[in-house]
């Protein structure tokens, strides 16, 4: 007799899994990367004069910031997913026509 994985069909819910929240806050630090390089462009073309130390800050300040939503975000939806509350765990309505 087989058992079921945990957190399927088993009573027991999932644990916390870090390495998804790692990986979620790489992806984060991507798109971080990709919204420093929209700011870049955007700042290069305006007549605003910014020394290259606080545009480092504020590329670094960016790409942390979105490292940390993305980390945030998958944290959440795990402690969710594996919270005992019947709240957390409601379907979705269907929407009426």
């Amino acid at each position: 007799m087989t058992q079921a994985p945990s957190g399927q069909n088993s009573g027991k819910p999932p644990g916390f899994n870090g390495f998804k929240v790692l990986w979620s806050a790489f992806i984060g630090a991507g798109i971080g990367l990709v919204l420093a390089f929209f700011l870049e462009t955007f700042i290069r073309h305006t007549p605003a004069d910014l020394s290259n130390n606080r545009l480092t800050y504020l590329y670094g300040v960016v790409v942390a910031s979105a490292a940390l939503f993305g980390s945030s975000i998958e944290s959440m939806r795990q402690l969710q997913e594996a919270s005992p509350e019947p709240e957390y765990h409601h379907k979705q309505r269907r929407r009426r026509q």
